[in-house]
């Protein structure tokens, strides 16, 4: 089988992620890691619906790939 691949910045990937606040309790950063979160299903799933499968995050970029 042949594969397409796509190189994707974590800065695309995560949203928000220019956000350096630190939390300054746990209740702060449980709601700052839940907010990311979903925002990274969020464009994962989108990505999905596209075909692609994410397969590695290396670095500062995460790496899809699907069938070509």
């Amino acid at each position: 089988m042949n594969w397409q691949y796509k190189i994707i910045s974590i800065d695309e990937l995560f949203p928000n992620q220019d956000d350096h606040d630190i939390a300054v309790s746990k209740h702060a950063a449980a709601t700052r890691r839940e907010k990311i979160g979903k925002g990274l299903e969020q464009n994962l799933n989108q990505h999905g619906e596209k075909g692609w499968e994410l397969i590695s995050i290396f670095g500062d970029f995460g790496i899809f790939k699907k069938p070509k």
